[in-house]
């Protein structure tokens, strides 16, 4: 495994890193085993937040079972813009990892808005600052998906680390973000770097994102054959070659930028609507010829689109600001048999 410097961390992390999304749907024993065998290839930093399900847990179990986890850089995240609430999500996240340490905390999907919010007095980074010298956290970083939000935090010279979308699709994005958190030594932690999966080879897609000056790319894994093929990238002397660059080019043409990367965050859906997972088998129906499947897999779902109560919720949530009630119904349309 290739290692990177974390920023002015001092911590040296590897070039894929685990994200931790996808073990909170899967049973614990597959999480234990999934994770101990990223330790075992050697990915030392893991990514979670207060509100990825049980994934905190889950690493908390596999850590306890994992005798060298003194090598193991955890990263987590809350969002909050209050003291009171971070401190509290602080002292819950180490709970459910059972430690007493992390090394990084960052402030999570930070928005246009708030950052003189949490820098207020009472506002969260009091409370960050507060555990920092406790010794409870180590770093503190900050997360966020809208480009224009992370520049004013990264120069504030409050933040330590960086952790932002990076992949073929959302380059264009976030391409100005990365010089100036390379100037800023700050460390660049690159979530969504398969784009939520939907990439056709996940070995070109993370060498895309390890071709740039980034700490880590931390793509979500669920199982051991996972980690096995993204660990062995970790491995490369990164090199895109222009067949490779070509075929990138394309897959952007084919998913375009209105579409889900799976973050997650609609997930606390009032109807039950499992949100990800439809727009994912409606992928699979108009861009991979599998609408048999799809189909099957949308009517086996406990809660279909007619259960949506239009609430708002999930637009509310969503950090690409996708149409998602209209994108459901245009799903249910396909899919509904």
């Amino acid at each position: 495994m290739n290692y990177r410097e974390l920023g002015n961390t001092g911590l040296l992390v590897s070039a894929v890193g685990f994200g931790g999304v996808p073990i909170n749907r899967v049973e614990p024993d597959r999480a234990t085993a999934t994770l101990l065998r990223a330790f075992e290839l050697g990915i030392n930093f893991v990514d979670s937040a207060r509100s990825y399900g049980d994934s905190e847990d889950k690493i908390g179990l596999a850590l306890q079972q994992y005798e060298a986890s003194d090598d193991i850089i955890v990263a987590t995240k809350a969002r909050a813009l209050d003291a009171d609430t971070m401190r509290t999500k602080i002292d819950r996240s180490l709970a459910a990892l059972q430690t007493d340490h992390i090394h990084i905390y960052q402030l999570h999907d930070l928005r246009e808005g708030q950052l003189e919010k949490v820098t207020a007095p009472g506002g969260a980074l009091q409370a960050l600052d507060r555990a920092r010298q406790q010794g409870k956290i180590s770093h503190i970083g900050l997360s966020g998906h809208h480009p224009e939000a992370l520049i004013p935090a990264m120069r504030s010279g409050l933040f330590e680390t960086v952790q932002m979308p990076l992949n073929v699709i959302d380059y264009p994005l976030f391409a100005d973000n990365i010089p100036i958190a390379t100037e800023l030594s700050l460390g660049i932690v690159v979530m969504k770097p398969l784009c939520g999966g939907l990439m056709e080879s996940p070995e070109r897609a993370l060498r895309f994102v390890l071709s740039h000056p980034v700490s880590t790319a931390i793509p979500g894994m669920d199982c051991p054959e996972q980690v096995e093929e993204n660990a062995a990238v970790g491995c490369e002397q990164i090199q895109l070659s222009d067949k490779d660059r070509s075929k990138l080019k394309d897959e952007a043409r084919r998913l375009g930028k209105d579409f889900c990367r799976r973050c997650g965050y609609c997930q606390r859906c009032p109807a039950g609507l499992r949100i990800p997972d439809i727009f994912r088998f409606e992928r699979y129906h108009s861009s991979y010829f599998m609408q048999d499947w799809a189909k099957e897999q949308y009517a086996g779902l406990e809660s279909d689109v007619t259960s949506c109560i239009e609430c708002g919720e999930c637009e509310k949530m969503c950090p690409y600001d996708l149409p998602v009630r209209e994108k459901l119904q245009q799903a249910h349309q396909h899919l509904r048999g």
